[in-house]
């Protein structure tokens, strides 16, 4: 099947490139990456960290790639062996050949992945829309992780406020806000986002269409159903939805859930709030 292009028009492809390897070098830590081809297209991922050390899949927030880890992976890759891919559909290096249409998809694109790095189960972390797919992961096939951390999961545990809802299912127009005006939004007040990461959502909101399937809140059976050990985390200014309610609902049905808030962050707390964020999930993660 003829590969879909993910960018209008193709030259922007270069630009996105580029900006997503300025991105990059904010890591801060040595990386490789590896292609992996999927039943849904070439699937590109970034690791980082000692393969001695226990796996943490990293599931980014959708239009960000997994660049977005920049201020989270040289802590984390110090005790965990961390694997971040780009999602199919997405922005990022990966190539989608066929697209998503359900959230099966998504877990089997993801064991499809697991399998090829020969990974029985893995930790899984997954901010807004990684948020989704870890849970629709642990939801159906809990064998294959261990522990889960959410970072204001899109969706998944409440819905989507009006206006929030409205901007995601728009198409982009011409006056849209900026890059950075639209980061800002998404953050507690004063978060300065680095100007590489302003630069790549630039790219992103004047070329990119999106072939993803949209994010649902899941029902109380499938979140009582959950079996793995979960952290959420969420700012105390989440902007997507109220972050008490979704906080309490987290509470009520998922039976090994710890969840914390955040002070003075927003949506993008794994950037606004690296340390905080970094330490919760390391103490989290090996805990017993």
């Amino acid at each position: 099947m003829a590969e879909k292009n993910q960018f209008i028009p193709r030259e922007a492809q270069e630009e996105y490139l580029q900006a997503y390897l300025n991105v990059m070098k904010l890591w801060k830590v040595e990386y490789q990456s590896l292609e992996v081809e999927t039943s849904f297209g070439t699937t590109h991922i970034n690791f980082c960290g000692s393969k001695d050390n226990p796996p943490l899949l990293l599931l980014h927030a959708a239009s960000v790639s997994s660049a977005e880890w920049y201020a989270n992976v040289k802590e984390l890759s110090k005790d965990f062996y961390l694997i971040a891919p780009d999602t199919i559909g997405d922005c990022g290096w990966s190539r989608c050949h066929a697209e998503m249409e359900n959230r099966d998809h998504y877990n089997q694109w993801l064991m499809e992945i697991m399998d090829h790095l020969h990974l029985e189960k893995s930790h899984i972390m997954g901010h807004s829309y990684g948020g989704w797919l870890a849970l629709n992961l642990a939801i159906s096939h809990p064998e294959k992780l261990d522990k889960m951390v959410l970072l204001a999961p899109a969706a998944s545990l409440a819905p989507f406020n009006l206006i929030i809802k409205m901007a995601l299912k728009m198409p982009r127009l011409p006056l849209m806000p900026s890059a950075e005006k639209t980061l800002k939004m998404m953050a507690a007040k004063d978060f300065e986002p680095p100007i590489e990461f302003v630069e790549l959502m630039d790219v992103v909101n004047r070329h990119f269409k999106p072939k993803m399937v949209f994010p649902t809140v899941y029902s109380d059976p499938e979140l009582q159903n959950i079996k793995n050990p979960t952290l959420l985390l969420m700012g105390d200014q989440e902007k997507i939805y109220p972050p008490l309610k979704a906080v309490k609902r987290a509470r009520k049905l998922i039976p090994n859930v710890k969840s914390e808030i955040i002070i003075d962050a927003g949506h993008i707390l794994n950037m606004e709030k690296p340390e905080e964020v970094n330490s919760r999930v390391i103490k989290f993660l090996k805990s017993e």
